[in-house]
């Protein structure tokens, strides 16, 4: 019998997530004994995360996925692969080690990977406006450098936050800067959009951008997977812009987190039909 392989997610409203039945599946397929929890954090509001994540050590978990709210309170409390840009301040993976939690970010590589696969090779992000600035935020900017993009734009309702993402980003040498006030004025300069806010999410419909913006952008990318047609994607869509799915970056992440996990590499494409085929109902919107 193959060694049992523990595994979880911390965060919040989880319900929903796929994490678990992706991770499960690919364990079966692979002949592994893969068992995924969903580790809910939502109803404890003054959850002390650095014990939570030693209860799970001990309990004999392998690894976890970190989602929101985690995801930056995560990052203090790991050894940080360094593989990963010193502009990004968030992981959403962790390792159990013997005396250490190493900490990647699989949003990072699953972005970078999907937007060149997507859009191809030779990607220009151009400006590009991006709506939100947690622990998904910070990595697809960081994504966004590396792929050169020309000018950042970022907002957030807490500016603490941009701030946090700013800094380090300038440091490294990336335009960037806070958003002006007047959403719909800098859409209209952008060439692509990016939600990375938890708007349109099952449990928080909706659409962080003003309608009244969408205008000649080319490209959007909505970090939301549940459900995929999310009212900004069906604006982005309906104004014929190039859109890269949520689902997408869910489906590289996971097959970074999951190597990560197992050591197995992974063909994202035929990753994503046996996905489908055993999950068919997931790009349907609800």
């Amino acid at each position: 019998m193959s060694e049992h392989i523990k595994l979880g997610l911390f965060g919040h409203n989880l319900s929903k997530s796929r994490a678990k039945s992706l991770h499960e599946l690919l364990g079966k397929l692979n002949g592994l004994n893969v068992t995924y929890e969903n580790l809910d954090l939502k109803d404890n509001s003054n959850v002390d995360f650095a014990a939570e994540l030693k209860k799970c050590k001990e309990q004999g978990f392998k690894a976890v996925n970190i989602t929101y709210p985690f995801k930056q309170v995560a990052y203090k409390l790991a050894k940080i692969d360094q593989a990963l840009p010193k502009s990004l301040n968030a992981i959403n993976t962790l390792l159990f080690e013997n005396e250490n939690y190493f900490g990647t970010n699989t949003d990072f590589t699953g972005y970078y990977k999907a937007t060149l696969d997507h859009f191809g090779k030779d990607f220009k992000p151009g400006k590009v406006l991006l709506l939100g600035a947690g622990g998904v935020g910070t990595s697809i900017a960081s994504a966004l450098y590396k792929l050169n993009v020309e000018e950042l734009v970022i907002f957030d309702i807490d500016e603490t936050k941009v701030a946090a993402i700013l800094e380090p980003l300038k440091i490294a040498g990336c335009n960037v800067r806070h958003a002006d006030k007047n959403l719909i004025s800098e859409m209209k300069k952008a060439n692509g959009l990016i939600n990375a806010t938890p708007v349109g999410i099952h449990f928080n419909p909706g659409n962080p951008f003003p309608k009244e913006g969408f205008a000649n952008q080319q490209w959007a990318f909505d970090a939301i997977y549940t459900p995929e047609n999310t009212e900004f994607m069906q604006c982005c869509r309906a104004n014929k812009m190039d859109t890269l799915s949520g689902f997408k970056l869910f489906m590289y992440q996971g097959v970074d987190a999951f190597k990560l996990f197992t050591g197995i590499q992974l063909d994202v494409n035929e990753t994503e039909k046996n996905y489908l085929k055993h999950y068919p109902d997931t790009l349907i919107s609800k």
